[in-house]
């Protein structure tokens, strides 16, 4: 019966403890990062959404190993930028990335400027920065207690894009007006009638200069100029998603990049 009691008799909670438990703050709910991966321009970047903040993750360091919490930087956010959660992105390449909010301004950053810079961009990105439960790299970046940390979780790519340079270089526009140069040499023989006369030769030079306007072929000059001026512009092509996982994720999809936008495989 004593050890019976024993076992039925309640605990008691050490008076320190329970004022502790009574008066300590509930732990902070910390929202989860949006992010945005670079992709095939940039396979070892990375953007961050927190709250309204704006981070950069330029080079994750996964060539040398393990991903580097360090590498996360804060960007300054000047007036007029849009919500990083509301605005679309996408990387250009390593060191650049294009930033469009809701009304269409247009933002650039740069790696080595912390802050972005309103820019006219003939890119039109479609992506958002959204919570993502994988990585093609093996690691997923996570934002806890004010600061970046990285979890490994590999996932194949997803459908993406890559960014198609110009095909052209630079292009001259067309005149109107059409100008001609002409030579004619002309050349006259006089033969004697009599063994005693010699026979005469006469040489003529003529040059001719002119100028011509068609106006349907200087409208036909112009839109193929037009035609040929819209093909410089970078242009998004969308990529299928990988099959492979973790780094070989990387190297399929940066093979797939090859392929449609051309370039180097890294």
């Amino acid at each position: 019966m004593q050890e019976r009691a024993r076992f039925e008799r309640p605990h008691r909670v050490h008076p320190v403890l329970a004022l502790f438990l009574l008066f300590s703050p509930p732990a902070a709910h910390e929202p989860p990062a949006l992010l945005l991966h670079g992709g095939s321009a940039a396979p070892r970047a990375w953007l961050g959404a927190v709250r309204s903040a704006l981070w950069v993750c330029w080079d994750d360091g996964s060539r040398r190993g393990a991903p580097d919490p360090a590498c996360w930087q804060r960007v300054d956010l000047p007036p007029g930028a849009p919500d990083p959660r509301e605005a679309r992105a996408a990387f250009l390449d390593a060191a650049t990335a294009v930033v469009r909010g809701a009304d269409d301004a247009t933002f650039v950053l740069t790696r080595g400027d912390p802050s972005l810079q309103p820019a006219d961009s003939a890119i039109d990105p479609r992506e958002r920065l959204t919570a993502i439960a994988c990585s093609p790299s093996g690691h997923v970046p996570i934002y806890s207690r004010g600061r970046w940390a990285w979890a490994p979780s590999p996932c194949p790519l997803p459908a993406g894009q890559c960014v198609r340079g110009p095909a052209l270089g630079r292009l001259r526009r067309p005149g109107g007006l059409d100008f001609f140069v002409s030579l004619e040499l002309r050349a006259q023989a006089r033969q004697g009638v009599g063994a005693v006369h010699e026979a005469t030769t006469s040489a003529s030079v003529v040059a001719s200069l002119g100028v011509a306007f068609d106006p349907l072929r200087w409208l036909g000059r112009q839109l193929a100029w037009q035609e040929l001026h819209a093909a410089r512009h970078p242009q998004l092509r969308e990529l299928p998603p990988t099959r492979s996982r973790g780094p070989l994720a990387i190297a399929e999809r940066e093979a797939l990049a090859a392929i449609v936008c051309g370039g180097e495989v890294r």
